[in-house]
């Protein structure tokens, strides 16, 4: 009868989640958040000011923060936009402290996301081959946004299947760039 009684209570509890949602991010994924904003900030940007939901109180729900959506069932970040983090113009002329090297191994613990959208940053490097196997390793992405940055590089047929569920690729106006295909 108890065995009875604890599967009625889990099934009741699953039903709950699908029907009402699971709300709260992982903590996997809010630590990667603070790291992007340390980032940063680590490049002389008011982190605050451009990011101030993100923050390091345990009770903030990061699917609650500004440029982050969080699938309602599971929980886990689908979509980031940090565009513009950089807080630039673009006037065509650049000191080098002011280009980002991104580490883009930093988004990895986002387990399904479905879009990321890194434009208007200032960011030099990014793709290049070994870029590419760690974003290949995001097997839900389905949309990046890379358009207005200074990447310079060119994208082969091989370099494109690492990024297997791709959908759209965004690269205008970076620096030179090149590709084997249209994209």
């Amino acid at each position: 009868m108890d065995w009875f009684l604890a599967k009625i209570f889990f099934l009741g509890f699953v039903v709950s989640l699908q029907i009402n949602g699971y709300y709260g991010c992982f903590e996997e994924e809010r630590l990667a958040l603070l790291d992007f904003k340390a980032f940063v900030h680590s490049n002389g940007d008011d982190a605050d000011l451009l990011l101030p939901s993100w923050n390091h109180d345990r009770s903030s729900d990061c699917c609650r923060w500004e440029r982050v959506t969080c699938n309602s069932t599971t929980g886990h970040v689908i979509k980031l936009s940090v565009n513009d983090t950089k807080q630039i113009t673009f006037d065509g002329y650049y000191e080098d402290t002011s280009i980002w090297y991104l580490n883009v191994s930093q988004f990895q613990p986002f387990k399904e996301l479905i879009s990321l959208n890194l434009s208007y940053n200032a960011i030099a490097e990014l793709i290049d081959n070994e870029v590419l196997k760690v974003l290949g390793k995001f097997s839900a992405v389905k949309s990046l946004d890379l358009h207005n940055n200074f990447m310079a590089g060119q994208l082969s047929e091989q370099d494109l299947a690492e990024l297997c569920n791709l959908k759209v690729l965004i690269l205008q106006f970076n620096a030179e760039w090149n590709s084997a295909n249209s994209l």
